[in-house]
């Protein structure tokens, strides 16, 4: 009688199927960045704020 079954070590991953989730996930941040325009690097200043005009009164308390 021979052997029916010969039981193996099965291959190990590859490099492919260890880093998977990693370069998917590096890939989906530069895509977010990407199209939510962070790298265009042309950041617009912040506007300046225009004074208000205040009410002065007199000094006897007339306006």
């Amino acid at each position: 009688m021979g052997v029916k079954y010969v039981l193996s070590e099965p291959t190990p991953p590859g490099w492919w199927a260890r880093n998977k989730v990693l370069v998917c996930s590096v890939a989906s941040l530069f895509a977010g960045l990407y199209l939510a325009g962070g790298c265009d690097n042309q950041a617009s200043p912040a506007p300046h704020p225009t004074p208000t005009p205040a009410v002065t009164s007199t000094r006897d308390g007339k306006s």
